[in-house]
């Protein structure tokens, strides 16, 4: 059909970024598992080379989860950017260096967030507990001091990691949130709120191991 006499034509409108876009779209559509199943490689590798400060390699939700992540913030971005997607290039290739870019930032923010955890004193109950290794102790403490009356133990636990972890933790395990609730809660997918509440509790094993250690000392 011709364009009416006077109709307007949508400035924004640019049939080779659309086409680009397309072509990215339905590579997106067709591959999504081999991508996705790619990045959890690189997102594993990346975590074992640091000797897993950055994580638990093994931990197949937790990588499975970050992947998953990753890929998603992959395509919008990749589709931002369709303009500089040569069609002639491998789709797949193109997606990844995005990806890989992705997990780097990642890796460069993670041992940022390591590097500010301070050592805080700890409060006579809590010298008297053990060194907790593992996520399954830490979590113990944690649920234990969330039903406990005595608040004494949970706000110590708390003030151990920053403002954004403390924030998952108490949505967690002081109000109970979990799956959808906390991702309603945080604003975020469900993914996204498992892996911040991985990582909150991470964090908050290795800053009361090295509290613990300090006080030892």
């Amino acid at each position: 059909m011709k364009r009416q006499l006077g109709q307007q034509i949508d400035p924004s409108y640019d049939p080779v970024l659309l086409q680009k876009q397309q072509l990215l779209s339905q590579a997106v559509q067709e591959e999504w598992q081999v991508l996705q199943n790619t990045i959890q490689l690189y997102v594993i590798q990346t975590i074992k080379k640091s000797g897993d400060t950055l994580g638990n390699s093994r931990d197949r939700n937790f990588t499975a989860t970050l992947a998953e992540e990753i890929f998603h913030e992959t395509v919008e971005t990749a589709l931002k950017k369709a303009d500089k997607f040569d069609p002639n290039r491998s789709a797949r290739l193109w997606l990844l260096g995005f990806a890989v870019k992705k997990i780097q930032r990642w890796q460069r923010q993670k041992i940022q967030q390591n590097k500010r955890i301070t050592p805080i004193a700890e409060l006579p109950l809590a010298r008297k507990l053990k060194q907790q290794n593992s996520e399954e102790e830490i979590l113990g403490i944690l649920y234990e001091s969330s039903n406990s009356s005595d608040p004494e133990m949970l706000e110590y636990l708390l003030s151990l990691v920053n403002d954004a972890n403390r924030e998952v933790l108490k949505l967690g395990f002081v109000e109970g949130l979990d799956g959808e609730s906390l991702a309603a809660a945080l604003g975020t997918t469900v993914g996204a709120a498992y892996t911040k509440k991985h990582r909150a509790i991470a964090q908050l094993r290795q800053a009361y191991a090295q509290s613990h250690k300090s006080s030892e000392e």
